[in-house]
């Protein structure tokens, strides 16, 4: 599920620890109380080993390296979401315009291309979708006009497929004499548009951040937490156990939600939420085209809406 209604500072502080990632953060620091506690019992009882000698100075140099290691990850991580995030915005209004240039073209007795670009440009957002989370199911999709070039399941690129439903319909109006050459050049732009979003989509997908820089990151952190217990149990005593699983929570913690938010277009609750973004442009698109939709689809596309993936 996507949930993005604000309810406030402590059921969101809730919501966020009853995830995946939360799950996924607190195995981890079980296996961090574990040693930490180890550690802590060995030194104050039956060993005093001479890590604990070591100086301050060099956690601190080594905790602010690791924090600009960590601003980078995140950052390079929100880059990735944010970039998706734009390509959707594009999207949404280029939807828009495709729907309002037909609306203005169509002629009002002209029900049938109105239902055909309304289920088409609709078609459009969850075909991508469904293609980025590498999904074949098709039963979002509206079905439209029947014929070799234009039905989509002769198509694995579902998107390409789509768009080609567009453009043939387009050249077909074009040649009938229902859309000018002015008209038909600007009206080219916004279809290019479609695939192009695509494009930047899948490109987002198809380049991860690289995996040793990943790891580097990782093995830093353990290297850390590892030796952030031995600098400061004669200070702390026995809340070492507890200043070193805070400090495990905020740097594990920070490395995971950059992992899952890296990944824009999936199905975690920190992505993005394109079911609820597609719903959105299939009401747009008919309301503009005056093609009706049910109001149960309506208020599955209003923010704050629970979207089941």
């Amino acid at each position: 599920m996507i949930l993005y209604k604000n309810k406030g500072l402590f059921p969101s502080i809730w919501h966020f620890h009853t995830g995946p990632t939360a799950r996924g953060l607190l195995r981890r620091l079980i296996v961090v109380a574990i040693y930490v506690v180890v550690v802590t019992v060995a030194e104050m009882h039956y060993t005093d080993l001479i890590l604990k000698d070591t100086p301050t100075s060099f956690l601190g140099a080594m905790g602010i390296l690791l924090s600009l290691l960590l601003i980078f990850r995140t950052n390079t991580a929100y880059d990735r979401f944010y970039e998706g995030r734009q390509a959707w915005g594009v999207l949404v209004n280029n939807c828009r315009n495709l729907a309002i240039f037909f609306n203005a073209v169509l002629p009002d007795g002209d029900q049938d291309s109105r239902a055909f670009f309304a289920k088409s440009i609709s078609n459009f957002p969850f075909a991508l979708k469904n293609h980025l989370r590498n999904v074949s199911d098709m039963r979002e999709l509206d079905m439209v006009e029947e014929g070799e070039r234009r039905d989509l399941s002769n198509f694995d690129h579902k998107p390409a497929g789509v768009s080609n439903q567009l453009w043939v319909k387009t050249e077909s109006l074009y040649r009938q004499g229902h859309i000018s050459e002015s008209q038909h050049i600007n009206l080219n732009q916004h279809l290019t548009t479609l695939m192009d979003v695509c494009g930047i989509c899948e490109r987002i997908k198809s380049t991860p951040i690289p995996f040793s820089y990943m790891l580097f990151i990782k093995l830093f952190i353990m290297l850390y937490v590892a030796l952030l217990p031995f600098t400061i149990i004669t200070a702390f005593g026995y809340l070492t156990i507890p200043a070193v699983l805070l400090t495990s929570y905020v740097l594990v913690g920070l490395e995971m939600i950059g992992e899952e938010i890296e990944e824009p277009f999936g199905l975690e609750r920190n992505n993005l939420p394109l079911s609820q973004l597609s719903q959105l442009i299939r009401v747009n698109v008919h309301d503009i085209l005056q093609i009706y939709l049910p109001p149960v689809e309506k208020q599955a596309a209003k923010p704050g809406f629970t979207i089941v993936t």
